[in-house]
């Protein structure tokens, strides 16, 4: 079963496509549907895909539901309209004639034209009204059956003094510390403030390799809380650099400058900046070993490389335990809400997704996301990443992942389809505000030219992304 949603599999990728995109497509349709019949519009045609038509599937009541051949979206079609413009004269009656077949005698129904301003805003947006209440019902769901949240740090080990307690309970360079206590921390300085406070032996859950291990760390006897000390940690070294010659290595823990004890890395970074140029000299901790090494930062050093060439991040020492610990990014655990939390997650999650595309432009000219990370994605590319998705969650045995993916869809399907473009809802919404203001519409004639000319321009863009995603699949597990 796995095997069909790997590598972009093509049928993973139709699976993924009827899983969904059909199920959102019909969810914006029956919006529009349930609204116009909510005012008394007459409903024509209920289509998956665009014209031509592919077949007939059934009627019910005045409505046709339709299968057709471009698998770009689906639309109804409401008495007084066709795809792109208001309809009148010889047509409407033909399909008012049409319709009055499928009635009752005496049942009341109109055309779009003759339903009121507000009724119309009212159809016309309902199909995105439905998508963002799913969104919230899918969001709200997957907080039910729990997601994903930081619980804690992972904490991993950078030095251990040789004979010092954390030696002698056999903590090692390079172990992940996990939970003390069998609870979480918020960070290395939190898991150090626990043993400092501790007053019985603390059992830590270690990650080593990849076996997880219990160590016990014998409670403190003579012990100051403020013994802790940030220091910094020497991550990376630029060739030809000033701590290349001086022979700084990676993993380096810098405990003075000049002889004066590190407060914090913005200390230390403010005290390089302030003697470039000077000859300094630097008191590490390497390997249990204190050695001190001296080198003059530069001046003006090359872009992006700083004034002595290292890496650098905060680490927390403790001297009585002689453990040096840094974060290493946070523990996951699986947390559900209760009804009301999962409700307010669910508005939560998606105002978080049109906020986040909205920003999409300003993020794009920032650097805070690349053109590749924020690229168009046409029906083809959505049925690649929802066959990821399922991959993932058939990984996990966990149906929020495609639960969360739908209703991220549901929502960016809703947002574009009310923005203020020819032929999609936000633009006919856009006539009717017009028509408000004017005090009469906009001739038939001139509505549908501009739908027409819109609804060519997307179609357009759209051969091309589909085209775009299928010479550069996307592919989310393995970049």
């Amino acid at each position: 079963m796995l095997d069909l949603f790997t590598n972009n599999s093509p049928i993973g990728a139709i699976i993924a496509f009827f899983v969904v995109l059909i199920p959102l497509i019909i969810v914006h349709e029956l919006g529009h549907f349930l609204a116009a019949r909510s005012v008394g519009i007459a409903i024509l045609e209920f289509g998956l895909g665009f014209p031509p038509r592919m077949a007939r599937l059934f009627r019910w009541k005045e409505t046709e539901f339709t299968l057709n051949w471009l698998p770009l979206g689906g639309f109804v079609r409401p008495l007084g309209e066709d795809a792109i413009k208001p309809v009148e004269g010889e047509t409407l009656e033909k399909d008012r004639q049409e319709l009055a077949q499928h009635q009752p005698p005496g049942t009341s129904y109109k055309a779009v034209h003759e339903a009121k301003p507000l009724q119309r805003i009212w159809f016309m947006a309902a199909g995105a009204l439905a998508n963002f209440l799913l969104a919230i019902i899918l969001f709200a769901l997957v907080g039910l059956l729990g997601f994903p949240q930081v619980v804690g740090a992972f904490s991993f080990v950078s030095d251990t003094r040789p004979g010092s307690i954390a030696d002698t309970a056999d903590l090692r360079v390079g172990d992940v510390i996990l939970r003390v206590n069998d609870a979480y921390f918020d960070n290395s300085a939190d898991l150090l403030a626990l043993w400092q406070q501790a007053t019985e032996p603390v059992m830590l859950l270690v990650q080593r390799g990849e076996n997880e291990i219990t160590l016990m760390l014998p409670a403190p006897t003579d012990q100051s809380a403020d013994s802790l000390r940030e220091r910094v940690l020497i991550t990376g070294i630029v060739e030809n650099s000033p701590a290349e010659a001086a022979a700084i290595e990676p993993g380096d823990l810098v405990i003075a400058f000049d002889g004066q004890d590190i407060e914090s890395v913005d200390s230390f970074i403010a005290q390089t900046r302030d003697q470039a140029g000077q000859e300094i000299t630097l008191t590490l901790l390497r390997g249990g070993q204190t050695l001190e090494v001296s080198l003059t930062p530069r001046v003006n050093p090359p872009a992006g490389q700083g004034a002595m060439g290292i890496g650098i991040r905060a680490a927390q020492q403790e001297p009585v335990l002689g453990l040096t610990v840094f974060d290493a990014g946070g523990q996951e655990a699986m947390q559900s809400l209760n009804l009301g939390d999962s409700i307010v997650f669910g508005i939560n999650r998606a105002f978080s997704v049109i906020d986040t595309t909205v920003r999409i432009p300003a993020m794009l000219l920032s650097g805070t996301v690349t053109a590749e990370e924020a690229r168009p994605v046409s029906v083809v590319g959505m049925s690649q990443i929802g066959s990821q998705i399922i991959q993932q969650s058939i990984q996990q045995q966990n149906i929020t992942p495609v639960l969360n993916f739908i209703a991220v869809i549901s929502v960016a399907l809703g947002f574009f389809n009310l923005l203020p473009i020819p032929a999609l809802d936000g633009g006919r919404i856009l006539f009717v505000i017009i028509e408000i203001i004017r005090g009469k519409p906009i001739s038939p004639e001139r509505e549908g030219l501009v739908h027409l000319i819109g609804l060519a321009i997307l179609l357009s863009l759209s051969v091309f992304i589909i085209l775009n995603d299928v010479i550069n699949p996307i592919n989310l597990l393995n970049p």
